[in-house]
């Protein structure tokens, strides 16, 4: 085989591609890397993603309305400044998670194993576990350590 041949039929293994203002609706990429790229500006609305790896992606003022996430491994992530309204966890495993000033109004934990959760400073008003208002539950286990 020629040269050039071989070079036309070459993968393009650690080649720079870079596409602006361009439309590619309904593209697919498979066996494809995009390590260290960067997406500025990007719409992927009702894109799928199977088999990906993202280890120590960075997701920044994302639009994630209605996605789903279904067996994710997203161990030492982090979530800061994310509005998780109306989200849904199931079939979830949160070993060793920490939650700091998250607004969780109106949340409802279910078939969850608590063991050795902590809460502190928090506030509490109307918290119910297994139907019992924990927030009088406290005010009355003060009143008798009095």
């Amino acid at each position: 085989m020629s040269d050039k041949m071989n070079d036309l039929l070459e993968p393009a293994i650690d080649k720079k591609v870079e596409i602006t203002y361009d439309s590619l609706p309904g593209s697919k990429f498979e066996d494809v890397n995009l390590g260290d790229a960067t997406f500025n500006n990007v719409s992927l609305k009702s894109a799928d993603f199977n088999d990906v790896n993202m280890d120590g992606t960075h997701f920044n003022d994302v639009s994630m309305k209605e996605s789903n996430f279904t067996d994710m491994y997203m161990v030492n992530s982090k979530f800061l400044g994310v509005n998780l309204s109306s989200s849904k966890f199931g079939c979830s495993i949160m070993n060793n998670v920490e939650f700091k000033n998250p607004d969780l109004k109106n949340s409802i934990f279910m078939h969850c194993d608590l063991s050795n959760v902590e809460i502190n400073d928090c506030i509490i008003d109307g918290l119910k576990i297994n139907g019992i208002d924990i927030q009088k539950l406290i005010e009355r286990y003060e009143e008798e350590k009095a």
